[in-house]
């Protein structure tokens, strides 16, 4: 008979290897734990003190697969950690940690369509902080949060998007450390653990500046770099990618008819007020009108120039995603007439060649939309499309 002591015992052992270095035995003995509390969990589904210690067991055994290069076990078990910590309606700083972990082993798995949702939903769950009162409770979380996300969208994201956290995550790690000049914040961060996530945005603020031409954002963060992080070099990046630069190369190719929307979509990533999210990056009632603009130019983009493609499709996905989430009217009302043009502009990606995971993670996007449309009674209006759609998730989804 599973044992709830038993398996939280076993846990604290493996644990203990994993804190000595040694994740290979851990795992052996997370695995052990593992299934005590799968069987706990099928006698008791819905015993919450067994569903929190699952989900801190999923933590650890990802943190461990992660450690030994299995990143697609890491990604695995943190998403299935997300989702018993959205059913334990724990609090939004708990469910942000959790959300930030999934992304960067999303990262780690080439995930990157998940990589990005995940770190702006989880941004999305401290909206509450402020950011520009260093003494306010939250700040120094939230400043790890968005230093955590500006890695994230490095990544999967636009960089204009990246070097924005980057730059606010580092002006808030070095105001809470001003603040706390003891070593602790006002969340009860250590620095020690700041340190690197200071490090890492100056960094990439640097690099992202000088490879984006402006030179003397870049050595202001440079300078900073060498002032708070002694003994730290810069790193080099090459030429970003970058929504707007897409968006400007498909209006000079004529396939994309909205200078307009330019502006509007992509402020300017060296302002003050530079979005760090993507939630940020616009009012969210253009999110359908992006959608509609941009679909026609990613069909045309994606037998072409498929780099310009993927940039501009996730991008709007991305910051449908966003809009979605927190409930834009338009967008949920008119789900019939912008869910067949978000499939189609995320299906024109299925034929650009791109290999590997990112595939999977594509799959299961288009299988999320396809659900939707079923749902919403549209899926028979767009019968073609739906069973292209379906073909593409059944090849390629986990």
């Amino acid at each position: 008979m599973p044992n709830r002591r038993h398996a939280r015992r076993t846990h604290r052992d493996a644990a203990k290897l994993a804190a000595a270095g040694n994740h290979q035995g851990a795992l052996a003995i997370y695995a052990h734990a593992e299934g005590e509390f799968r069987g706990c969990l099928a006698v008791h589904p819905q015993d919450r003190a067994t569903r929190s210690d699952f989900a801190e067991l999923l933590a650890d055994l990802a943190a461990s697969h992660a450690a030994v290069g299995e990143s697609a076990e890491s990604y695995a078990a943190q998403r299935e950690r997300v989702s018993i910590t959205l059913g334990l309606e724990t609090g939004p700083v708990e469910r942000a940690a959790a959300r930030l972990d999934l992304a960067e082993a999303a990262v780690g798995a080439g995930r990157l369509l998940t990589a990005a949702t995940e770190a702006d939903a989880a941004l999305s769950l401290l909206d509450d902080v402020d950011p520009g009162d260093p003494s306010s409770p939250g700040f120094a979380t939230l400043a790890d949060a968005i230093a955590r996300s500006a890695r994230v969208f490095y990544r999967a994201a636009d960089p204009d998007l990246a070097v924005g956290a980057a730059d606010q995550a580092a002006r808030m790690l070095i105001a809470a450390r001003q603040v706390a000049p003891g070593g602790v914040g006002a969340a009860g961060i250590e620095f020690d653990g700041a340190a690197e996530l200071l490090r890492d945005s100056l960094r990439l603020a640097a690099a992202l500046h000088a490879a984006a031409g402006r030179g003397r954002h870049a050595q202001g963060a440079a300078e900073l770099l060498a002032k708070h992080c002694a003994g730290a070099e810069p790193v080099s990046v090459p030429a970003p990618l970058t929504l707007r630069g897409s968006l400007e190369t498909a209006l000079r190719m004529g396939v994309f008819l909205d200078p307009g929307l330019v502006a509007r979509l992509c402020p300017d990533p060296a302002g003050r007020g530079a979005p760090p999210t993507v939630s940020a990056r616009c009012d969210l009632g253009l999110a359908a009108v992006a959608l509609h603009a941009a679909e026609p130019a990613v069909d045309v983009l994606a037998r072409t120039h498929p780099n310009l493609a993927w940039r501009i499709a996730t991008e709007v996905h991305y910051l449908l995603t966003a809009a979605d989430r927190q409930g834009e009217r338009n967008l949920h009302l008119n789900f019939r007439d912008h869910g067949p043009v978000w499939l189609a502009m995320l299906m024109a990606l299925t034929g650009t060649g791109k290999q590997g995971p990112i595939l999977r993670d594509l799959a299961t996007a288009l299988a999320e939309l396809c659900e939707r449309l079923h749902t919403r009674h549209a899926a028979a209006d767009h019968a073609p499309l739906v069973v292209a759609a379906s073909r593409f998730i059944t090849a390629h989804r986990s």
